[in-house]
C-alpha cells in the first residue's frame, strides 16, 4: 500500500511550496529532500556541489531518500535529479506515489531565484538539462500535474489526482 507522495520534477518546478500545501491539505508530514541534507551536512547544496563535487551529493542524496522513502504518510519533496538514479525511485515507488510536478522551462527561469540552485548556475545549460531529464520524470511518474495556476490550485490537483489514484489502484 503506497501511503505517501513523492513530488518529482525540475529545480524550480514548485515541488517544495506546492508538497507543503499538499500535506496540510492530506494532513501528512512533509519533508524536503535538500533541506534536510543541507541540515544534516550544514551546508547549502550550491556548497557540497562547490567543495566536494556532483557525485558526492549523488551519495548524499541517496542516502536521504532511502531513509524518507522508508516513511508513511508524508509528502517528500525530491531534487531535482533525484530520478537520475533509478535506486533512488525504486525506493521511492515501494511506499509513494509519484507525481511529476511539470513546470515550462521558460516560467522556472522567469521567476526563479537561482542563486543557490546548482543546476541553474547556468541558464543556457537548463534547456539542455530539461531535456535529458524529461523522458525520466515521465517514465517514473504515476502522475503528471501542471504547475499552472496559483499554489492551493496545483496542491488541490495533486492531492485530488493522489486520492483518485489510491481508490483506483485499491489501496
Amino acid at each position: 500500500m503506497k501511503t505517501s507522495i513523492s513530488l518529482i520534477g525540475m529545480s524550480g518546478c514548485g515541488k517544495t511550496v506546492v508538497g507543503r500545501r499538499v500535506a496540510r491539505l492530506l494532513d501528512m508530514r512533509f519533508f524536503d529532500a535538500d533541506a534536510e541534507i543541507e541540515q544534516e551536512q550544514g551546508v547549502k547544496i550550491s556548497e557540497i556541489f562547490e567543495k566536494s563535487g556532483e557525485a558526492e551529493f549523488r551519495r548524499l542524496e541517496r542516502e536521504k531518500t532511502a531513509e524518507l522513502a522508508k516513511l508513511h504518510n508524508v509528502v517528500i519533496s525530491t531534487g531535482g535529479g533525484v530520478i537520475l538514479d533509478a535506486e533512488n525511485m525504486e525506493n521511492l515507488k515501494r511506499n509513494s506515489v509519484i507525481v511529476f510536478l511539470d513546470r515550462s522551462v521558460s516560467d522556472i527561469l522567469a521567476k526563479l531565484d537561482n542563486s543557490n540552485r546548482p543546476v541553474l548556475k547556468d541558464k543556457s545549460k537548463f534547456h539542455k538539462i530539461y531535456d535529458e531529464r524529461i523522458a525520466l520524470y515521465r517514465k517514473y511518474a504515476d502522475i503528471i500535474v501542471e504547475n499552472i495556476g496559483t499554489v492551493d490550485d496545483v496542491a488541490e490537483r495533486v492531492a485530488n489526482e493522489w486520492r483518485k489514484y489510491d481508490e483506483n489502484s485499491g489501496n
